[in-house]
């Protein structure tokens, strides 16, 4: 796996209605915080049900988390386990019309976006094996000063392998994360985009900005922190300099490695 992989069909467009059904009833009876963050040149703008919300009122969603745990491994020939933050382990992302999501890495290894509906806009953008990772500050203001000048556009140009994805339903995107810059299009469709996101790491895995992280990302409540991914954020207001993403000339990727699996879990009767 060269940073990432992609792999269509994971599963089959009923299986992906029957979750967006389920998602669906979910939003129906209960609350699902809408998130933003005003971050240049992309903002967080999205909705999510978080890990802790999924394994109580979605079940299905639950295990099919510990199910892509198995294809990772199987892959990869590594053991990765789903994060001890359960809150952080596996999500629901609800983008809707104009929302987006900002440039980032990602604190865990191993991030797996299964996508579930085709929209009008919503793609991923991503850099993979793009980061000078510090392996003892990869949350240190060193290292928001390193991963601020990568994601410069004109270093992004020179160094970068850019990818775009194209969400459809059934696709399953893995990546390393946290060695992978990306960011999200916005959406320009009536219809949402929706995905689900699952995280892995080794088993002794720790993140120093857990707390911060989560409030900044699970809470629609102001937050204070410029960017959570880093213990000393105050760095990357030095370097705020960056040009907005355009639109135009996306086009698919002509490496993409494509395969066809069918997971063995079924949704159960929700009575």
């Amino acid at each position: 796996m060269n940073g990432y992989f992609f792999q269509e069909n994971y599963l089959s467009q009923q299986q992906c209605q029957d979750l967006l059904s389920l998602i669906a009833d979910y939003r129906q009876k209960f609350f699902v915080p809408k998130i933003y963050r005003d971050v240049k040149p992309i903002p967080l703008s999205y909705s999510v049900i978080d890990g802790k919300a999924i394994k109580s009122h979605l079940l299905e969603i639950q295990q099919l988390y510990h199910e892509v745990n198995q294809f990772i491994n199987n892959l990869i020939e590594q053991q990765l386990v789903p994060l001890q933050n359960t809150q952080v382990g596996c999500n629901v992302n609800i983008t809707e019309k104009g929302g987006t999501y900002r440039w980032h890495y990602d604190r865990n290894l191993l991030t797996a976006i299964l996508y579930l509906n085709e929209v009008e806009g919503g793609e991923i953008v991503l850099y993979p094996d793009y980061r000078i990772l510090l392996p003892q500050g990869k949350f240190s203001i060193f290292q928001s000063f390193l991963d601020g000048i990568l994601r410069l556009r004109f270093i992004r140009n020179v160094l970068g392998r850019k990818i775009i994805i194209k969400p459809q339903p059934g696709l399953l995107l893995l990546m390393y994360g946290n060695k992978c810059l990306h960011s999200v299009c916005p959406v320009r469709g009536i219809d949402a985009r929706i995905n689900i996101v699952m995280s892995y790491d080794f088993p002794e895995a720790s993140f120093e900005i857990e707390n911060q992280l989560d409030s900044y990302l699970y809470s629609s409540e102001n937050v204070e922190v410029r960017d959570p991914n880093y213990l000393n954020h105050k760095l990357l207001s030095s370097i705020d300099i960056l040009p907005p993403l355009t639109l135009s000339g996306l086009t698919e990727d002509s490496n993409f490695t494509h395969s066809t699996y069918q997971p063995n879990f079924r949704l159960t009767d929700r009575g």
